[in-house]
């Protein structure tokens, strides 16, 4: 019994981290990261971090990353009390602020590493990700979900037309079944 519920604890965390890895890294974060990294004002920006003083890259790196963690917890209590589009708006708000605050993260990695507790919890964090990554719970849900995410693309999208009456004929049926 106690293995099954920490199996069904550990397949919810890893849902949980894949979808937040597919849907808001992959598609959102890192393309802005790397527009970001790329813009001109920020390499200049990036010269400045490196004159300051690590106390005050580690107080604004924390700061941002506590508002970041803020606007998530927000975001997650407007969808909980049934306030869908502020909490995606709240959420996409969040994205420019954390692809920011990862891109402070990378450029300043060295002077944040300095201190040692910091050191110790990035390594804790990325010590229980790859953990994480080599569950079976993972290799499964991952190998699963890249099926399911074949099947969607070969069924769904393979003809625009095709999706199109699909998708009207499942507003029809939703329509019947709430009796709109």
């Amino acid at each position: 019994m106690q293995k099954k519920l920490v199996n069904f604890f550990l397949t919810i965390v890893v849902l949980t981290y894949i979808i937040f890895e597919e849907l808001i890294w992959v598609r959102f974060a890192h393309p802005i990261i790397h527009y970001i990294s790329a813009l001109k004002i920020l390499k200049k920006l990036e010269i400045q971090l490196q004159r300051l003083h690590s106390v005050i890259i580690l107080v604004i790196f924390l700061s941002m990353f506590v508002v970041v963690e803020l606007l998530g917890v927000y975001a997650g209590l407007l969808f909980v009390a049934g306030h869908m589009v502020q909490g995606i708006l709240v959420y996409a708000g969040k994205i420019p602020i954390a692809a920011f605050t990862f891109w402070l993260f990378g450029v300043s990695k060295e002077k944040l590493m300095q201190f040692g507790w910091f050191e110790k919890a990035y390594l804790f964090i990325m010590k229980t990700i790859d953990r994480l990554k080599a569950s079976e719970v993972y290799i499964n849900i991952k190998a699963k979900s890249l099926q399911i995410k074949h099947y969607v693309k070969e069924h769904f999208f393979r003809d625009k037309s095709l999706l199109k009456k699909k998708i009207a004929v499942l507003y029809k049926k939703l329509k019947v079944l709430l009796g709109l």
